[in-house]
């Protein structure tokens, strides 16, 4: 009897023991599950911590970045970077810091790191950079029309290439400015007999005489012909390969359009070397009455004294067809947003209002892209009417598209160009 309860002692010590073991180790557990989550709380407060800090130093960085706006000019004549400058407000906790930058080669990644701001001639480098730019803000795009709105690159100014028709001329033959391009050619047609050049231009400035192609390529073949044209002269195709290749889905070549003016001279419809022409022998001719219509720059157009621009009126280089998608070239001072600062946004805004706007149109003598501002003009006027009203917009003439930042190749192709129609 003495060995069953001596069994039973032991049975009872062992069940303790166990439930004891259990319980330390279930405590164990528990202070271990403790720990973990005391480890994560950790953790998690000092990742926040971290995140904190790191934001407010990226808010303090961009604070302080954003004290300092950085303006680059390229490719602007001195009179327009100043008016343009004076229009950039100068704050007592911001620094201003502005640079001309010169025409030529220019490395766009370093331009993009060391600016926030660009003002120049849209183009190639506008192109060439709107990927990696900023948007404009809506509220500036909305005070002009829906074809001159870039998000990318606005337009602030704009010149044209022009077609300038002398009046008597006009008014002696059907009494109205040609509209489309094959009454542009009956109209020269009908200018040899009473002016000795019914075309003339001042040929022997490069880009004067590329642009005069150009926009001829424009007329014929519309927008996609001439941004066909852009393509090829990017991708670098040989002048002599180029003359032949159709342009765009349009059956307008290079070559074509070469050929048709290589023939004016023998068919009376030009001066036998209106592709060396000066600036000088325009403004003789125009003067003289010995020219039916000249093709320049609205730029150029403002050199010209007004005893002798005044026999003249400026019109667009014609369509080929009012269902061709056309544009006008009309070569656009622009901005750029290069980075997020926040005071370049509030800068470019003032560049927008109806009076800014009127008055860089009075100062450049070019035309305002505000749809109410006020031109300078009548001729800065049409300008911005015909660029809202043609579905291509303003497009920039072959050198901004092309060599904005290598002035060889347009000499290049100005001279191939007088080496075939001379």
């Amino acid at each position: 009897m003495a060995e069953v309860v001596k069994c039973s002692d032991n049975h009872n010590m062992s069940n303790k023991k166990a439930r004891k073991e259990r319980i330390l180790k279930n405590l164990k557990n528990q202070n271990r599950k403790k720990l973990v989550l005391l480890i994560f709380t950790v953790i998690l407060c000092l990742c926040g911590v971290v995140s904190g800090v790191m934001a407010t130093v990226s808010t303090i960085k961009k604070s302080r970045s954003e004290k300092t706006v950085r303006v680059a000019f390229y490719g602007l004549s001195e009179e327009y970077v100043k008016v343009l400058k004076e229009r950039i407000p100068v704050e007592e906790k911001i620094t201003l810091k502005c640079d001309v930058l010169s025409e030529g080669n220019l490395d766009l990644g370093a331009l993009k790191q060391k600016y926030d701001m660009l003002f120049t001639w849209k183009g190639e480098v506008t192109d060439t950079l709107e990927a990696s730019s900023e948007d404009i803000p809506a509220k500036i795009l909305d005070t002009m029309p829906s074809s001159l709105k870039n998000k990318k690159c606005v337009p602030i100014l704009l010149d044209h290439c022009e077609l300038a028709y002398s009046i008597d001329v006009v008014n002696n033959s059907s009494g109205s400015l040609p509209s489309s391009y094959s009454s542009f050619l009956n109209y020269l047609n009908t200018a040899k007999s009473q002016v000795f050049s019914p075309f003339f231009c001042a040929g022997a400035d490069d880009r004067i005489i590329t642009a005069f192609v150009g926009s001829l390529v424009e007329a014929t073949g519309g927008v996609q012909a001439y941004n066909a044209l852009i393509s090829e002269f990017k991708a670098g195709t040989n002048f002599n390969e180029l003359l032949e290749k159709k342009l765009g889905n349009s059956s307008v070549t290079l070559g074509s359009v070469l050929e048709t003016i290589k023939a004016w001279p023998k068919e009376g419809l030009a001066h036998p070397a209106w592709f060396s022409g000066q600036k000088n022998d325009l403004i003789y001719f125009a003067h003289d009455n010995h020219v039916g219509v000249f093709f320049t720059f609205l730029h150029d157009h403002r050199e010209i004294p007004y005893e002798t621009i005044s026999k003249f009126e400026s019109f667009v280089v014609p369509p080929i067809s009012s269902t061709t998608e056309y544009g006008i070239i009309a070569p656009a001072i622009s901005c750029m947003l290069l980075s997020d600062n926040s005071n370049c946004k509030r800068y470019l805004a003032e560049f927008f209002t109806e009076e800014a706007q009127a008055e860089l149109s009075n100062y450049t003598k070019l035309a305002p892209v505000h749809s109410r501002a006020q031109a300078y003009d009548r001729q800065a006027d049409d300008v911005r009417y015909w660029a809202a009203s043609c579905p291509g917009g303003a497009l920039p003439d072959l050198y901004l598209a092309v060599w904005q930042r290598n002035p060889a190749g347009c000499v290049e192709f100005a001279k191939n160009i007088r080496n075939m129609i001379q």
